[in-house]
C-alpha cells in the first residue's frame, strides 16, 4: 500500500484543505503517514502570506526530497500559485498543483490496482470546515487576493450536510473557517443557528473575521447561542490612523476601539484576538506607539504578530520609507511583551472559576489530557478527570466537555485541575 505524508503550512483554509485531500487518499487506498516518516509520496500545502512562509514552503519541499530520493514530491497551495521565479529552480518539487487541483489530486498519484480495506478517514475532534474562498479587498500588504482569487461561497446547505458527515466522523468544535470570511455570501447568522441544532455537535467557533463585518447580529448569536464560542479573532494590524490608511484599511484606531467596546458591553468574558504587523513602510515610533496603545486599550487576549516584509505585486512594495530589519526586531520584541503582559492578565481572570474544556487529545510527552476553552485558551490537565462516583473517566473524557479550575498560567497554556463531572 502506498505510503503518503503531508505538510500544510498557513490558514485554517489551508488545514481544511489538507484534510479534503487525506480523506480523498485514504478512500484510494493510500496509507497515510507522519511527514517525519518515510514515505512514497509527499504532499506540501504552502503558504506565501509572509517572506518566511515562503522560506518555511521550500525547506518543507526539499526535505522531503532529502529524505527519500525515490518519492514523488507534490507543492500546492498559494506560494506554488504565486509563481516565484525560485520555486521553479527546486529540483526536488515533481509536481506543482494550483489551487483549484487540490481537489483532483489523484489524477496526479500512481494508481492503486490492489486495494486493501482501509478505516475512513479520521477528523480531529476540532476540525475546519471552509464555507468560502477567495477575497476581493485590496489591502496593500497583502498578495492574498492575487493567489485564491475573487470570492466563493459553499451553498448553505452544503455546508450544513459536510458539517453533518464531520460530526458523524467524530468532530464535536467545528470552526467555520474562509479566506475572507465575513463575505459568506449567505447569512452566517443564519448558518451558526442551523449548525447549533446538529445534534453531537458541542461548539462552533468563527476563525478570523474583518472588523467590517461585525455586525449587531453577529455579536448577538455569539452571545446568545450557547454552541458558539466566546471568542472573536479580529485583525486589527495596527493602531494607528496614518499606516491604516497606508495598509488601505477602511476604518480607524476610534472604529476599531468603539467595536470592541461594544462587543464587550454585549458579552462578559469574550477573548478578542488579533493580527498586528510590525514595521510596515512609513511606521515611524508614534505610529508604533500608537498600536501598542490600541492593544492595551483592547485588552486582546492574544495577539498573532507579523513582521512586515514585502511581497511582490502588492502595492505595498513601492511605498517609501521602509523600516529596517533591526528596528522591525526590536518593536516585535516590544509588543510581544506587551501581547504576554495582556494574556496572563486574561488568564488570570477565570482563577478560581469553572471553566469548560474541550478535551482535544492526550499529549505523548506528559501524558497530560489537553484541549481549549471557549475563549481559546489552551488548557492542559493537571490529574484524570473523575466522575462523582468515585473512578477515572481516562479517555473516555476524549470529545467531552470537562469543568476545570486554572491552577498555573505558563505562557500561552494554563495547567487546570479537573472539577468532578
Amino acid at each position: 500500500m502506498p505510503k503518503i505524508a503531508f505538510y500544510t503550512l498557513g490558514c485554517r483554509s489551508n488545514q481544511y484543505e489538507t484534510d479534503v485531500i487525506k480523506k480523498i487518499c485514504v478512500a484510494a487506498g493510500f496509507d497515510i503517514v507522519p511527514f517525519e516518516e518515510w514515505a512514497d509520496i509527499y504532499v506540501i500545502n504552502t503558504c506565501t502570506v509572509t517572506g518566511n512562509a515562503d522560506k518555511k514552503s521550500r525547506n518543507a519541499i526539499r526535505m522531503a526530497k532529502k529524505r527519500n530520493r525515490d518519492s514523488m514530491v507534490i507543492a500546492t497551495g498559494c506560494y506554488v500559485e504565486s509563481g516565484p521565479p525560485e520555486l521553479f529552480k527546486i529540483s526536488e518539487a515533481d509536481i506543482l498543483l494550483k489551487n483549484k487541483d487540490k481537489a483532483h489530486i489523484l489524477n496526479y498519484l500512481p494508481k492503486i490496482t490492489k486495494h486493501i480495506e482501509q478505516p475512513p478517514f479520521k477528523y480531529q475532534i476540532r476540525a475546519n470546515l471552509m464555507i468560502e474562498n477567495g477575497c476581493e479587498n485590496s489591502c496593500s500588504y497583502c498578495i492574498v487576493p492575487l493567489v485564491r482569487g475573487k470570492i466563493t461561497s459553499k451553498p448553505f446547505d452544503q455546508v450544513i450536510a459536510e458539517a453533518k458527515s464531520m460530526v458523524k466522523d467524530g468532530v464535536k468544535e467545528i470552526v467555520l473557517t474562509g479566506i475572507n470570511l465575513g463575505e459568506y455570501k449567505s447569512n452566517i447568522v443564519s448558518l451558526v443557528d442551523e449548525l447549533s441544532k446538529i445534534d453531537g455537535l458541542l461548539r462552533i467557533r468563527l476563525s478570523s473575521i474583518e472588523p467590517m463585518y461585525i455586525t449587531d447580529d453577529l455579536i448577538k448569536v455569539v452571545k446568545e447561542n450557547p454552541k458558539v464560542c466566546k471568542h472573536l479573532h479580529i485583525p486589527v494590524q495596527s493602531g494607528d490612523d496614518k499606516i491604516l490608511k497606508a495598509m488601505n484599511r477602511n476604518y480607524t484606531s476610534k472604529d476599531f476601539l468603539n467595536m470592541t467596546k461594544k462587543i464587550r458591553e454585549q458579552i462578559k468574558d469574550i477573548a478578542i484576538t488579533t493580527d498586528i504587523i510590525v514595521g510596515f513602510p512609513g511606521e515611524d515610533e508614534k505610529a508604533f506607539k500608537n498600536t501598542c496603545k490600541l492593544a492595551e486599550q483592547a485588552r486582546f487576549s492574544r495577539i498573532h504578530i507579523f513582521s512586515y516584509s514585502d511581497r511582490p505585486g502588492t502595492a505595498a512594495t513601492k511605498l517609501p520609507n521602509k523600516i529596517d530589519p533591526k528596528t522591525i526586531a526590536i518593536r516585535r520584541e516590544k509588543l510581544e511583551e506587551i501581547r504576554d503582559k495582556l494574556m496572563l492578565k486574561f488568564h488570570m481572570s477565570f482563577k478560581n472559576k469553572p471553566v469548560e474544556v474541550l478535551i482535544e487529545h492526550k499529549d505523548g510527552k506528559t501524558g497530560m489530557y489537553e484541549g481549549l476553552t471557549s475563549t481559546y485558551v489552551r488548557v492542559f490537565l493537571a490529574g484524570l478527570p473523575r466522575r462523582r462516583r468515585g473512578d477515572d473517566m481516562g479517555d473516555e473524557c476524549l470529545g467531552c466537555l470537562i469543568p476545570v479550575k486554572f491552577k498555573e498560567f505558563q505562557g500561552e497554556n494554563v495547567i487546570a485541575s479537573p472539577v468532578l463531572v
